[in-house]
């Protein structure tokens, strides 16, 4: 199994004297250090902390006359709420933190590929798959809280009443459609992330000196891309589980 740790990894593994050996069945029997092991998790922490870090800052400077941070993040808001209230016309608003926490952990993650010892946790399908089992259990949490658990999953089966036991295909059908959502939504940002941090280490290598900066900023441009389409597809998920057209 292929496996290219961050640099920081590295650095704090030989800062803090970590051990390293080899891992059974992972980067072919290379030595490695726990953080090495687990440079994902290490990443998406640091996304994780650095997305807190950052809200707080902003919240903690408010100002009538906003900054060029502040003015970032009113636009993400703005742009969040727009999105969720065209899709969600009732109570929409109380979407908006989860929504907005999975959309800045999912950025801080893909940029972290343009920043010099990090790597983008998002290139690793267990981050991915975190995210979109999150995202999966929220959605569908909201749509039983909504509707009622027997309500809310008997709608699976298709229209009351069940004429002629059609439920029997209705019911494997579209259960397999709604945990087929896990796959796609994990699998999509993960291939997009390790396709594009890839090639893009690649042109490094060939490149050095004339190709960082273009790289760097198709990097952001698809990390943003990439980005709003997961915050889409988890507001257009929520919507079907809250809509109260079942």
């Amino acid at each position: 199994m292929e496996h290219h740790a961050s640099l920081l990894s590295l650095w704090l593994t030989h800062v803090l004297g970590l051990s390293q050996h080899p891992w059974p069945g992972f980067a072919h029997g290379e030595p490695m250090s726990i953080l090495q092991r687990y440079d994902n998790l290490l990443n998406a922490t640091l996304a994780a902390l650095l997305a807190m870090l950052v809200s707080a800052l902003v919240r903690w400077r408010l100002a009538r006359i906003p900054g060029p941070l502040q003015q970032v993040f009113e636009t993400l808001v703005t742009g969040l709420q727009g999105l969720i209230s065209d899709s969600i016309p009732h109570h929409g608003e109380r979407y908006l933190p989860f929504v907005g926490t999975i959309t800045l952990f999912v950025f801080f993650n893909n940029i972290f590929g343009l920043i010099p010892g990090l790597s983008p946790a998002t290139s690793t399908w267990s981050v991915t798959l975190a995210a979109a089992l999150v995202v999966f259990a929220y959605y569908n949490f909201h749509g039983m809280r909504e509707h009622g658990i027997v309500k809310y999953w008997s709608h699976f089966a298709g229209p009351l009443p069940w004429y002629a036991f059609m439920w029997i295909l209705l019911l494997p059908l579209e259960l397999l459609g709604l945990f087929s959502r896990i796959l796609s939504h994990s699998l999509r940002l993960f291939g997009n992330i390790a396709g594009e941090h890839v090639v893009a280490g690649i042109f490094f290598a060939l490149m050095p000196l004339l190709l960082p900066i273009p790289m760097m900023v198709l990097g952001l441009f698809f990390g943003l891309v990439q980005t709003f389409v997961f915050a889409l597809l988890t507001i257009i998920y929520l919507s079907g589980a809250v809509s109260h057209e079942h």
